[in-house]
């Protein structure tokens, strides 16, 4: 297996598991309205130390996560491979 083909299918994992997609409105891809019970899971995702900040690469993956999801062109859930 190829580094191209072992990075793409990381590439392709992370667009299938982005935790912020449940959050967007499927069609339109806004940001849905989140109860302060959804904050918090969110929340919670992000902070992996518990510390109750979000912080370096915690925040790092938040925007990564944040930015992908809006993407239109990785709009897909499926895995190729």
């Amino acid at each position: 297996m190829s580094l191209d083909s072992t990075s793409s299918k990381k590439f392709n994992l992370e667009k299938a598991s982005n935790f912020m997609r449940q959050f967007r409105d499927p069609d339109s891809r806004e940001l849905k309205k989140l109860s302060a019970n959804q904050f918090m899971e969110i929340w919670s995702h992000y902070d992996k130390d518990g510390n109750g900040y979000i912080e370096g690469t915690e925040l790092d993956g938040f925007l990564r996560e944040f930015v992908s999801s809006a993407n239109f062109t990785d709009i897909s859930p499926d895995v190729s491979t």
